[in-house]
């Protein structure tokens, strides 16, 4: 078995092929227009359509064109959760992932279209401004509230914004909020999730939060539609506009 999928890896590792299959998953094509698309010489293009060919990843059909195989579909589907943990490597050579359910740390290719910020002054900005945007609600996961949120989320309360909150059990909070919390012994990711856009952080290898790094999308995924359930039991959030949250 481990044998399939190095051969599979192998295949995948040649940026040419993998132009070759990002191409013909928006179209079937002849190998002249691939050729021609990519920039490749038809010599190559046809000696990579048929590595691709015979690990069934590709097929010729009758009219000539070439197109995904179902199998080489599923194996782009794949690559996302790869391509994002590589890009982001050393983010995650000191953050913990493993302690979040597996149907979300099997979905991280999700956040695929983030940037990361690691300035602490522009991330608690960023969650100064999704506070302030929110109208329907804003449901929080973390360990305190910043004291300049706090008037913030007050107001959002009086316009009758749905927020809810899980902080630990040693966290103190003498305004009314407190009333709308509920708690944990250990708090080991921070989370925020409004109607218009969601942030989550990872623990460091240290198993601490501290400030965090943010990723905030630069567009809409296209996995956008699928959800990100969230920490309180409501209904689902989108989880397009999702950014990676560093503490």
């Amino acid at each position: 078995m481990l044998e399939d999928l190095c051969d599979l890896l192998f295949e995948l590792s040649s940026m040419e092929r993998m132009d070759i299959m990002l191409s013909l998953l928006e179209e079937k094509q002849r190998l002249s227009h691939i050729s021609q698309r990519l920039g490749m010489t038809v010599t190559e293009t046809s000696r990579h359509l048929q590595r691709l060919s015979d690990v069934q990843l590709v097929i010729r059909e009758v009219d000539g064109r070439f197109s995904l195989t179902k199998y080489g579909a599923l194996a782009i589907d794949f690559l996302p959760d790869l391509e994002f943990i590589s890009k982001n490597r050393r983010y995650f050579l000191e953050h913990e992932v493993h302690n979040i359910p597996y149907e979300f740390s099997n979905r991280l290719g999700e956040l695929l279209d983030s940037t990361l910020e690691i300035d602490a002054v522009r991330v608690l900005d960023r969650v100064t401004t999704i506070l302030k945007e929110a109208g329907e609600h804003i449901w929080a996961q973390s360990y305190h509230i910043s004291p300049n949120h706090i008037p913030i989320l007050e107001k959002k309360v009086r316009d009758d914004v749905d927020f809810r909150g899980i902080y630990p059990t040693n966290f103190e909070l003498t305004s009314r909020l407190v009333n709308y919390l509920h708690f944990l012994e250990t708090i080991k990711k921070r989370i925020l999730v409004t109607e218009k856009e969601a942030m989550v952080s990872f623990t460091h290898i240290t198993g601490q939060l501290d400030y965090p790094l943010s990723s905030v999308p630069t567009q809409n995924s296209s996995n956008g539609a699928r959800t990100y359930t969230n920490i309180t039991g409501k209904k689902p959030v989108p989880f397009k506009n999702l950014s990676l949250f560093h503490i």
